[in-house]
């Protein structure tokens, strides 16, 4: 079937002009998806549809679309170099992922060329970190992200000869040839990093200090108490605003799960003292005006997360005596007329109003003068915040329970695993996959403070056994600059 598919769609054509493109498929009212057509045949391409179908589909509309544009890229890289279709190429070679593999560094120059096969010279360093440079980087590793998947999926005796033994170590060794490419460009974005005068990435959650400051700009003001940091008119958008920031401070969530809450999201159980916020998609047949659609990142980001007893008074205060009546049951509307559901773009707008407000009365926490400085306030700031200030409070815990439980029993405990324990709860809280590596991202961080404060605390120690043999140094250079 799938060949004679292709044979339709995917002929050698001479042609300068054939281009690709993306279009969104309506699925229903809730679901789209992303698709690379082919604007010759006015068909999808071939292999990209059968990734989106078995890799993509599950997966964020920006996800499909950030995915499918880079392969949009290669595919004209292709057509531009080899004069057909990647679809034909692959398919004429008994599917042998290897013509790609051999081509990831040429379609790096292809997009770092302007889009060009042919060499343009240029004065501009190379090794100069740009924006556009990052994401060609990001494209090339979307396109490995897609070789890989043709490994895995081609590489079976569906469509290749040989035993299974054979077609292991095949598979190992393109998946090896693969690795290097994967290698080499982590290394070139470190070390344009580098060049770029940014040795390590810099951690982009809030200190306690900017939480705080954080909050004397959203607090809502009254009529007896207005609060002048607050870029909002005063009434029901400083408290709805407060309410969003609230909520993706103090939960971890994503701006598109925060815009899929409805007012039943919010419920108490049965006795009335607990409360919960249920992180879930709407219903397929839920009108929504809104062009782009929030959706769930994936799976595991459907959760019931506990919800603070001030939290669910704010929330029924909103939903009962400030929310617009429309005619949808979103949770936080717009107040333009009818009152449609809030849209990434206001969310995004709020941040960037507190964020310019943090920049004028609070300068030194966006100065590069400070390591722990943040280069902006965003939505996904407070994702990071959350993350972090809640792994160091998941594993201060544990550690403090394992050892009243080992004095107890009167025995030595073991620390092997507690983190890993603390970074799975983190886990189940943030609706992160099994594979994802944020929630190591965290502990590296929440790891490396306690080691440098370990170390510092030796340090300290040392000084004080030094005392006298420093004394007359620190007297000496002291009384020296005085007299300068």
């Amino acid at each position: 079937m799938f060949a004679g598919y292709f044979l339709h769609t995917h002929t050698v054509y001479g042609d300068k002009c054939r281009m690709f493109m993306l279009t969104q498929l309506n699925i229903n009212q809730r679901q789209r998806l992303w698709i690379l057509m082919d604007t010759h045949t006015c068909q999808p391409l071939l292999y990209p549809l059968q990734y989106l179908i078995d890799h993509l589909a599950l997966r964020s509309p920006a996800t499909q679309s950030a995915s499918l544009q880079a392969l949009k890229f290669f595919y004209e890289f292709w057509r531009q170099k080899h004069g057909v279709t990647f679809c034909f190429s692959f398919y004429s070679s008994n599917h042998n992922p290897l013509i790609a593999i051999d081509e990831v560094t040429a379609f790096f120059h292809y997009l770092e060329n302007g889009h060009s096969c042919v060499p343009v010279l240029t004065t501009k360093s190379t090794t100069q970190s740009t924006p556009q440079c990052r994401t060609n980087i990001r494209h090339v590793h979307s396109f490995i992200r897609f070789i890989n998947y043709l490994i895995n999926t081609y590489i079976s005796p569906r469509y290749i000869d040989g035993s299974p033994k054979e077609l292991t170590r095949l598979a190992t060794q393109l998946t090896g040839r693969l690795s290097i490419h994967k290698a080499e460009f982590r290394t070139l974005t470190h070390s344009r990093q580098m060049n770029n005068g940014t040795p390590h990435k810099r951690f982009r959650s809030l200190t306690a200090e900017m939480v705080m400051a954080f909050y004397q700009i959203i607090t809502p003001g009254s009529i007896s108490k207005e609060n002048p940091l607050n870029p909002f008119p005063v009434g029901e958008i400083q408290l709805r605003n407060f309410l969003i920031c609230r909520l993706l401070l103090n939960y971890g969530l994503r701006v598109s799960e925060l815009l899929l809450l409805e007012c039943h999201s919010i419920k108490p159980n049965l006795r009335g003292d607990r409360f919960s916020l249920i992180v879930t998609t709407v219903g397929e047949d839920v009108p929504d005006p809104r062009k782009r659609l929030p959706s769930l990142k994936n799976v595991y980001a459907n959760r019931v997360l506990a919800l603070d007893k001030l939290d669910y008074h704010f929330l029924n205060l909103y939903i009962h005596k400030i929310r617009h009546r429309s005619s949808h049951s979103f949770l936080f509307t717009s107040t333009q007329k009818q009152h449609p559901p809030l849209s990434y773009h206001a969310v995004y707008e709020i941040f960037n109003r507190i964020d310019d407000i943090m920049s004028m009365q609070y300068p030194e926490y966006k100065t590069d003068e400070y390591f722990d400085a943040v280069e902006s306030i965003s939505p996904h700031t407070t994702r990071h915040t959350w993350a972090y200030l809640t792994l160091q409070r998941i594993y201060r815990e544990k550690l403090q329970k394992i050892k009243v439980d080992s004095r107890l029993v009167a025995m030595d405990f073991s620390m092997v695993g507690l983190m890993d324990e603390a970074k799975d709860e983190l886990r189940l809280l943030g609706g992160w996959s099994h594979n994802s590596h944020m929630p190591n991202v965290y502990a590296k961080r929440f790891l490396s403070q306690q080691a440098n404060t370990a170390n510092l605390h030796r340090i300290s120690m040392d000084n004080e056994a030094l005392r006298a043999t420093f004394s007359h140094v620190c007297d000496e250079w002291s009384a020296y600059e005085s007299n300068q």
